[in-house]
């Protein structure tokens, strides 16, 4: 496996690096997505008599997909579906739909006016650019309106709906340089209007990686992490009692919806991600407290326990330092211990990185800190940006 560059995203002068079922019966229960079906239905109806706010022009959306399900694949620092709006502006350029979430964004309805109109400030953001990538592009924010997240299976997978939301024309604002960039409403701009909108992001064996999800350890089954962090994961079903190291075999599902199955126990994939050959590794949750990996085994990336001597010739270093402290070294994917692990990054230009704890919501850091995140581009040509961690904004 060939690693690429790794980069960090926060503000630009402080870079030191450069609605079906998702298992048959299990992983989403029968209620809860009848539940989620009678909550988008209530909405809808409730919908029909609304009329948009003067001089707002009513427009619809298009399917959205999650990181995974986008070619290239396009992990973002917080979960962020993607697609269009129906045309409003150039019918031969797209306008690009985009939501996005804070992690730790629970299922229940969110006022989208408690964020401002600002890209900066909102957990909840709805925005999208007419004429996307032309130079005539306008940007448009959510500043009112209902977000509803129905269903979450996981931060990536969710069932929701959008209704009454007014869209005004926006530019970008302070802060330009930061990991979410900041916008403001223009002052008598365009207007557009949602009546009613739902998308689903939910995937056919999807599942949630993170320790006690639901998903996370279903019987017979392995949770097995899509994306580096691991937060977002598909399901395998796990027929055979090979453990941590031993040589496995996945057998492709022969039935739609159904899982590849392997000769793995329960709770370890069957993955030659960090190998010439598939192999038997456990699974783990990086954010843990004790994330469970077999002795002289680390949680690495895509929630997988390997020994740190296979993860360092493929480009992941490792730094002695404790939280908080400086690092021997520049940039370094993992310092701290298990339990408690950081990035060494140089945010103030100082030339001295410090371990920062990772962190994978927004809402998880501190007053003063932002969450920056590092970039693994990816080799179709997409990234994953989903390794978020703390650190004090304004340094």
């Amino acid at each position: 496996m060939t690693m690429t560059t790794r980069s960090l995203g926060f503000r630009a002068w402080r870079w030191s690096a450069v609605l079906s079922m998702a298992l048959t019966g299990c992983a989403v229960e029968p209620q809860e997505e009848s539940s989620a079906q009678e909550q988008l239905q209530a909405v809808q109806q409730r919908t029909q008599a609304l009329t948009p706010p003067t001089g707002c022009t009513e427009i619809t959306m298009n399917a959205l997909a999650n990181g995974i399900q986008l070619t290239p694949v396009k992990y973002g620092n917080q979960p962020t579906y993607q697609g269009t709006f129906g045309s409003f502006g150039d019918p031969a350029v797209a306008d690009s739909a985009l939501i996005r979430l804070d992690v730790n964004t629970a299922p229940g309805l969110h006022d989208l006016a408690a964020g401002g109109g600002n890209l900066f400030t909102c957990e909840q953001c709805v925005y999208g650019y007419q004429d996307a990538g032309t130079t005539g592009q306008k940007l448009f924010v959510a500043d009112s309106g209902s977000l509803l997240l129905a269903l979450k299976v996981s931060p990536q997978q969710t069932v929701g709906a959008l209704y009454n939301v007014t869209l005004r024309e926006s530019v970008t604002a302070a802060p330009l340089s930061a990991p979410y960039k900041g916008s403001a409403v223009v002052p008598g701009g365009a207007c557009k209007w949602i009546r009613y909108a739902t998308w689903n992001t939910v995937r056919s064996l999807g599942c949630d990686p993170r320790e006690g999800s639901l998903t996370a350890n279903l019987p017979g089954h392995t949770c097995v992490a899509d994306n580096y962090f691991a937060d977002d994961g598909t399901l395998e079903k796990s027929e055979g009692t090979k453990t941590q190291g031993a040589a496995c075999t996945s057998t492709p599902a022969t039935e739609a919806n159904h899982p590849a199955t392997t000769d793995c126990a329960q709770g370890f994939a069957c993955t030659d991600l960090l190998s010439d050959n598939p192999q038997c590794l456990k699974t783990c949750d990086p954010m843990a407290a004790v994330p469970g990996c077999p002795s002289g085994t680390v949680c690495g990336v895509y929630g997988l326990c390997i020994e740190q001597s296979v993860l360092e010739p493929i480009g992941f270093a490792f730094d002695p330092a404790l939280m908080g402290e400086t690092c021997s070294a520049g940039f370094t994917e993992f310092c701290g211990v298990e339990g408690a692990r950081g990035v060494c990054a140089d945010v103030t230009g100082s030339g001295q990185a410090t371990c920062l704890r990772y962190a994978r919501a927004r809402s998880d850091c501190g007053a003063g800190e932002e969450l920056g995140f590092v970039n693994y581009p990816l080799s179709g040509g997409g990234y994953d940006r989903g390794s978020g961690f703390c650190y004090h904004d304004g340094l």
